[in-house]
C-alpha cells in the first residue's frame, strides 16, 4: 500500500511517529521509501479549479465592465468609444492563461 505524502515534512512525521516505520527503514531503506507516493500540488484538482474559475472571473467582470463604460458613452459626442488599453491587455492575458490551463499537455497520457 503507497503513501499519498505533498511534503518532506509529513515524510519525517510518519518517520518519527511509526516504530515499525523506523525498524523497516533501518533493514531497507530504498524499499521503504517506496512504499511513499510523492503527490506534487500540480495534480491537485481543488488548485486547478480555483484558477480556472479565478481567470474566468476576471475575464467576465472585464466584459461587464467593458459594457458599463460603453454605456456611459455619450453617443451624441464626436469621438468614438475605445475601451483602455489596460482592460485588453488584462482581458487577453487572462484568456490566454484560460487556455493555457485547459489545453492538455502532449503525451501526458491521461487528461482527466
Amino acid at each position: 500500500m503507497k503513501t499519498n505524502i505533498r511534503s518532506f515534512q509529513q515524510f519525517k512525521n510518519a518517520m518519527e511517529s511509526d516504530q515499525q516505520l523506523q525498524a523497516e527503514f533501518k533493514e531497507d531503506p530504498l524499499r521503504t521509501l517506496q512504499k511513499f507516493q510523492y503527490q506534487p500540488w500540480v495534480n491537485d484538482k481543488l488548485i486547478y479549479r480555483i484558477a480556472v474559475a479565478f481567470l474566468g472571473f476576471i475575464v467576465l467582470s472585464i466584459c461587464i465592465g467593458v459594457m458599463i463604460l460603453m454605456g456611459d458613452h455619450d453617443p451624441a459626442s464626436k469621438t468614438p468609444f475605445e475601451v483602455p488599453d489596460i482592460l485588453i491587455a488584462t482581458a487577453s492575458a487572462a484568456i490566454g492563461a484560460l487556455a493555457g490551463l485547459l489545453t492538455p499537455t502532449p503525451g501526458s497520457g491521461n487528461n482527466d
